[in-house]
């Protein structure tokens, strides 16, 4: 960053500055302002061969990079987005060199998405990628029937190369009517028939869609037709498919039945990884024994990484699992916290750990689980519900009693953890004790949304935390501080509260808020170190806070002098402020100062170019303030219509809701 480090070029740009300024004064005075634009224009090509030209601003910083590495961050950037060959041919565009290689590699058009929202070119962009792909194994991603059936022919030539085939809902219905959608995909099945080399299919629905017979009669037939499938993903378990061979494939379990009904096939699963048991009932652990001991037990060890049930459900299991699983997500009463802490130091390579955890009126404690052992979870994430029963909440009184001792057991078992996330609905300041001060030695990552009524609780933090996210309401965020977080996320409704003072955070580079719950003092805080602020919103009621903090930081650029990112989410300020925000903190003359390079906000396309330039830090034309202010726009924004009130406080006229984003960087 130039602040860092001032230097002759740094010397060289405030000079220039200052004379445009000594020129300007002089054109305000009624001189010719000729020798001002010559003077801009100097300062512009200053920057274009000096300043940004460093940054590898006219050189393809790919091209240093060896072709397997450029197409190993091609397929991570693309490869998660829709449409995906859209997104290919947009990368074309970049340079000749990034055309080349991205046309002459047919393993990045491997993935066909076949999607009823796709353009009325798909046909042509899935015979392009057939083509390109060459003879490289094909991912087909297929949501449709009638798109299916509108590009069989194409594919019917290359039906050899799909090795890997997705099926998903239809979008237009797996929201709204997700019934509808599991009764349009199981066509889909039929009319695919077979193909010689498909190894793995990957089904995107659950059992909450409502798998009928027809779906699940469909899945075998397909999978009789195909028997050289190796794995099956996200077939909803019911007893049908049970009673099938297809179990042998699956590589996941996600059922509605209970894990009484499917312990005794778990031996001939082999494939499973991950397993979910969505039993609704929480009972304590007692009343199952029973039932548990007539349940065969898996005699071998099982391959699974990932299970998800209530607590009741995870004891049978434990020996099995114990050296493979690594995430743990568990429905539990409060009353089987204790013998569960004491069996999770069994899973030694366990690493995250989710718990919700009914509350009720006692916490009892195991004399034999009197000596809790460490946990290797680094992640855990803690959810405390009040059981609210016919006599109405639990009282403050009963939980107050055993909650120091549930808070302690906690800390102990999972002293190795490194990110923590604690909810609760609690409605006192009482919750405020399972935020740990120095209990946890190696904590970095901390999230919490705590619901007190009114406390001056101070909440001390770790020194090893660097990531903290806080959702309060009705607390003083004035209590909050830390020397050593670089990143903070503040999620509050409150207003009337004192505000967080960002002077007690000396080391935050990321600042993501809500304008309105923290204050600078402008005049005397120096905040060397904060580096990106991202403002969010769900609402246009605090355009006035974010308008007032532009404002702000327009007249005190020193106090955030090495801002580099400002993205504003939601939120609307005036336009005309953000122009002469960017131009005052772009534009200062102090040695080694830096600039704010990245912006994104909501506004008309045409100032796309007047920002990206300013962005760049250099001069250049641009509509004059009162018309692009809401003053001078008074009458486009009380107008109701066309388009929504979103749209007109960015000065946008659309016909739906929303507008298009300005990103620059």
């Amino acid at each position: 960053m130039e602040y860092l480090q001032p230097d002759p070029l740094s010397e060289k740009r405030a000079d220039l500055l200052a004379a445009i300024e000594t020129e300007r004064e002089s054109v305000q005075q009624g001189g010719s302002d000729e020798e001002l634009s010559r003077l801009k224009d100097g300062f512009n090509q200053f920057m274009d061969d000096f300043v940004l030209a460093p940054y590898g601003r006219r050189s393809d910083p790919f091209k240093r990079l060896p072709p397997e590495l450029f197409i190993a961050i091609i397929t991570q950037v693309t490869s998660p987005q829709y449409p995906y060959i859209d997104r290919l041919l947009e990368l074309t565009l970049v340079s000749r060199s990034w055309q080349t290689i991205i046309v002459s590699t047919p393993s990045l058009w491997t993935d066909l998405h076949l999607d009823s929202r796709d353009t009325p070119d798909m046909d042509i962009k899935l015979h392009l990628a057939l083509h390109l792909s060459k003879h490289s194994a094909l991912t087909m991603h297929v949501s449709s029937l009638d798109v299916w059936k509108a590009v069989e022919s194409l594919i019917q030539a290359h039906r050899a190369r799909v090795t890997n085939m997705h099926i998903n809902p239809d979008h237009r219905y797996s929201v709204i009517a997700p019934h509808r959608s599991i009764s349009r995909m199981y066509p889909l099945f039929d009319q695919i028939g077979y193909l010689p080399g498909l190894q793995f299919i990957r089904l995107g629905i659950s059992y909450d869609f409502g798998v009928n017979d027809a779906f699940v009669d469909a899945l075998i037939r397909f999978v009789n037709q195909n028997p050289h499938i190796e794995r099956l993903s996200g077939a909803p378990l019911v007893h049908k498919f049970l009673d099938h061979p297809a179990r042998k494939i699956l590589t996941n379990i996600d059922t509605p039945l209970d894990l009484s009904s499917v312990l005794p096939y778990i031996d001939s699963m082999p494939a499973v990884q991950s397993a979910s048991f969505q039993d609704k009932k929480l009972l304590p652990i007692k009343a199952y024994h029973m039932k548990e001991r007539l349940t065969p037990v898996p005699t071998g060890p099982l391959k699974w990484t990932s299970f998800i049930s209530s607590g009741k459900l995870f004891h049978p299991l434990l020996p099995p699992i114990s050296k493979t699983l690594v995430t743990l997500k568990l429905d539990i009463c409060i009353c089987d916290a204790c013998p569960l802490l004491k069996s999770l130091s069994n899973l030694v390579v366990l690493n995250e750990v989710i718990l919700t955890v009914q509350l009720q009126e006692d916490y009892p404690t195991d004399p034999a689980a009197a000596m809790l052992l460490q946990c290797p979870a680094q992640i855990l994430r803690i959810q405390l519900q009040e059981q609210v029963t016919l006599a109405g909440r639990l009282s403050i009184g009963d939980i107050q009693r055993w909650y120091p001792r549930f808070v302690t057991d906690i800390f102990s078992v999972f002293s190795m953890v490194q990110k923590l996330s604690v909810y609760t609905s609690f409605r006192s300041s009482m919750g405020l004790e399972i935020i740990p001060s120095n209990e946890l030695r190696y904590l970095k990552s901390l999230s919490f949304n705590l619901e007190p009524y009114h406390t001056t609780q101070s909440l001390q933090f770790p020194s090893t935390l660097r990531t903290l996210a806080i959702g309060i309401n009705s607390h003083n965020l004035e209590g909050i501080h830390s020397e050593t977080v670089e990143v903070l996320s503040l999620q509050s409704r409150s207003r009337t509260t004192p505000k967080l003072n960002l002077s007690h955070w000396p080391a935050l580079c990321f600042l993501d808020a809500r304008p309105g719950i923290f204050s600078v003092d402008w005049s005397n805080d120096r905040l060397h170190n904060l580096q990106k602020i991202r403002f969010y919103g769900t609402t246009i009621s605090t355009w006035d806070y974010t308008t007032q903090f532009c404002c702000d930081l327009a007249l005190h650029p020193e106090a955030i002098p090495c801002l580099d990112s400002l993205i504003f989410q939601h939120e609307f300020p005036e336009l005309d402020i953000v122009f002469i925000l960017l131009e005052r903190y772009n534009f200062r003359k102090q040695l080694g100062s830096s600039r704010i390079r990245q912006l994104r906000l909501m506004g008309p396309s045409d100032l796309i170019a007047p920002l990206k330039k300013i962005c760049d830090g250099k001069f250049t034309d641009r509509p004059p303030n009162h018309e692009i202010s809401w003053v001078g726009n008074i009458d486009m924004i009380l107008d109701a219509s066309p388009g929504c009130l979103r749209c007109h406080k960015t000065l946008s006229i659309c016909q739906w809701q929303g507008a298009p984003f300005i990103s620059l960087q």
